[in-house]
């Protein structure tokens, strides 16, 4: 039986947003974090504006996950940037002896608050901005 709570190097707690389906969401990142090797630990929503995901990856696809975080269209807290920027290069710079050490991320996602969702588009000069 795996213990999801031995002690890995990488342990990172991430937070982000998202302003899309947060089942969506879950299913399009249990598919791509099992794509790109990993392995989800649990999965969850708790509530209806909330997703809670824990899951473990090789370091040497560091990068992958990365992308698929973005690529899910999570906006990434400034911690979570900093801290899958830091795995990415440490684990770039130590490909030959760390590549296959296990990183953990225990991820909550956040839904953006409907008043929120259009601020963004109208910063950007979409219709109806006063720009």
């Amino acid at each position: 039986m795996l213990d999801t709570e031995e002690l890995v190097d990488w342990d990172l707690r991430l937070t982000a947003t998202c302003a899309d389906d947060l089942q969506r969401i879950l299913r399009f990142l249990t598919g791509a974090v099992l794509g790109c090797g990993g392995w989800v630990l649990s999965r969850s929503l708790p509530g209806s504006d909330t997703v809670e995901m824990s899951f473990e990856f090789a370091r040497a696809v560091s990068v992958e996950i990365y992308t698929v975080l973005i690529a899910a269209g999570l906006e990434l807290s400034r911690d979570a940037h900093i801290s899958m920027t830091e795995l990415c290069q440490c684990t770039k710079d130590l490909m030959a002896s760390k590549a296959y050490d296990v990183a953990r991320v225990r991820l909550l996602v956040l839904t953006v608050p409907a008043e929120n969702k259009g601020s963004k588009e109208n910063q950007l000069g979409a219709p109806g901005s006063r720009s």
